[in-house]
């Protein structure tokens, strides 16, 4: 379990790898992150697990060894994030947190602890972004860049070069 350094904040923001133990909460919390219908779901479970199922098999086939973490607070699972460590980056695939924790700094937190990894190992850190995702900003503000040719693309590559710690 990783914690996930801050100064002056009481609440405990930590990361833990999933286990199998933890799908049917990572299952109803990518219903979440889409925005899918609980009604649609309930009426018509197999659509969940489809779409859960094509999620998995992309992200085994074309980043094999990425792992999924939880992100808890206080212990409570609140969010996710799926990273693909490469040799020279590591890879955000997925990242998210339930509505009710957005914009209290939390995702910064978690953002910052991963670009500390990344710059401990002289790594950059790419990931991808919906161009009207207000994340976008908070991307920008830590130092990602839109990748050359993505600039009018409605999903942008972003990359955040490798600070070399001194």
């Amino acid at each position: 379990m990783t914690e996930i350094k801050t100064a002056g904040t009481p609440a405990r923001l930590r990361r833990r790898a999933a286990n199998t133990g933890d799908e049917p909460w990572l299952r109803q919390f990518f219903a979440l992150l889409r925005g899918l219908d609980p009604a649609l779901i309930a009426l018509c479970p197999a659509l969940l697990e489809q779409q859960w199922q094509l999620q998995q098999c992309a992200f085994a086939s074309h980043y094999p060894g990425a792992r999924t973490d939880l992100i808890l607070l206080e212990g409570d699972p609140i969010g996710l994030v799926t990273l693909h460590e490469g040799a020279t980056a590591i890879r955000i695939l997925e990242l998210g947190l339930a509505p009710r924790h957005r914009g209290q700094g939390l995702g910064e937190r978690l953002l910052a602890e991963i670009i500390r990894e990344a710059d401990a190992r002289d790594q950059a850190v790419e990931l991808a972004v919906m161009r009207h995702n207000p994340a976008l900003r908070l991307y920008q503000r830590l130092g990602f860049l839109v990748l050359p040719g993505d600039e009018d693309a409605v999903q942008l590559q972003m990359r955040r070069p490798a600070h070399h710690a001194d």
